[in-house]
């Protein structure tokens, strides 16, 4: 299963979703002190759904879209497992003994058997009331639920295009329905919580979006680049301000997979914007860069409070919020070149001997 070239500026938008959602984490934990608002910065985590799903249906749809073969099934979710798990368990290691420890302070979480089962083998997206060590990672638990429908997906987007509206409409009523459903934590979309299946939806309509996306971008055929420069600008505009007066999410999201498919449509400006090389390192290394900020969020909060009563409050929150991203990013670095690369193939010579295709 060869890999087709990366599309660059979907990576670097990726690594932008990253770290609207750790600037958005970092201001929650300020809470009365807050200066600063990144808006309902949650919603960056759905652009990631719409990512993978448009990402691996870029990579892998025609294997899957004509027919069904075990074997390439096999190989495409050991790819995937490795290509998220090293760096995955590497981190979880270090939450739960930050969490043992308990050096972010706060009350002590009991974690029982179920939930350690379900935190090592990435479950606690799945709505099992298994309580999950990295805050975050009930997005990466459920885009492993995605991987595993991916191919049944993919070949019912290749069917008709009336078949591909009728899926497109009804996965939107979905998001619709998730968002009048009062269940997320901070706003609409916000919909986090390990006691039911209801993020996980959240996730899989995101994904079918994408690979929805995908489709429609092989339909639609050329001159599609003159419409994306126009359009994709007036759209990253559109969402910023969608943050300040959607009340619903509902603009946001969809602005959201607007833009993802008009960034994979090759638009100089989407090159310009999310492809140049400081955003695409910070795309490189966003999964690591996701799962390691909230290990990181308290301590630089009160970093930040401590130094307030000296230095005033925004000069220590700046200094708090550059040294925690600094941080941050350095120990994504990290991350991204031990796990993420080097144990993706240790991972992979292992469970595929033989194989040495990139994951």
């Amino acid at each position: 299963m060869a890999k087709k070239v990366e599309i660059r500026a979907l990576t670097g938008f990726r690594g932008v979703a990253a770290l609207i959602v750790a600037l958005y984490h970092f201001s929650r934990a300020l809470g009365s002190d807050r200066i600063f608002s990144v808006g309902p910065g949650y919603i960056a985590v759905d652009a990631f759904f719409v990512l993978s799903g448009y990402v691996l249906a870029y990579n892998y749809a025609s294997i899957f879209s004509a027919r069904f073969s075990s074997s390439d099934y096999r190989e495409f979710l050991i790819k995937r497992v490795c290509r998220i798990y090293p760096a995955y368990l590497a981190i979880l290691l270090i939450a739960a003994m930050k969490l043992h420890l308990n050096m972010g302070g706060g009350e002590q979480v009991a974690l029982q058997a179920w939930d350690a089962f379900c935190n090592i083998f990435m479950l606690t997206g799945w709505g099992l009331h298994a309580t999950p060590i990295i805050g975050v990672s009930w997005s990466v638990s459920a885009e492993l639920f995605c991987y595993i429908l991916f191919p049944l997906i993919a070949l019912i987007a290749a069917q008709g295009t009336a078949i591909l509206a009728v899926i497109a409409v009804g996965t939107l009523a979905v998001v619709v329905w998730l968002s009048h459903m009062g269940l997320g934590v901070q706003g609409p979309m916000d919909i986090v919580s390990p006691d039911h299946s209801f993020s996980l939806i959240r996730a899989l309509c995101g994904f079918i979006l994408g690979v929805i996306g995908y489709s429609l971008s092989e339909r639609a055929g050329s001159g599609r680049l003159r419409m994306a420069d126009y359009l994709l600008p007036v759209s990253v505009v559109a969402l910023a301000l969608s943050w300040l007066w959607d009340a619903t999410d509902l603009l946001s999201y969809l602005i959201i997979v607007l833009i993802v498919w008009l960034i994979a449509q090759g638009s100089r400006v989407g090159e310009g914007l999310f492809g140049n090389k400081p955003v695409y390192y910070l795309g490189q290394i966003s999964y690591s860069l996701y799962l390691i900020h909230p290990l990181l969020v308290s301590g630089f909060t009160k970093i930040a409070k401590r130094l307030s009563p000296s230095i005033g409050l925004e000069l220590s929150v700046a200094l708090a919020l550059c040294a925690y991203l600094a941080v941050a990013i350095a120990l994504a670095h990290l991350s991204w070149f031990v796990f993420e690369k080097h144990g993706q193939r240790v991972m992979l010579r292992i469970l595929m001997p033989g194989r040495r295709a990139a994951a």
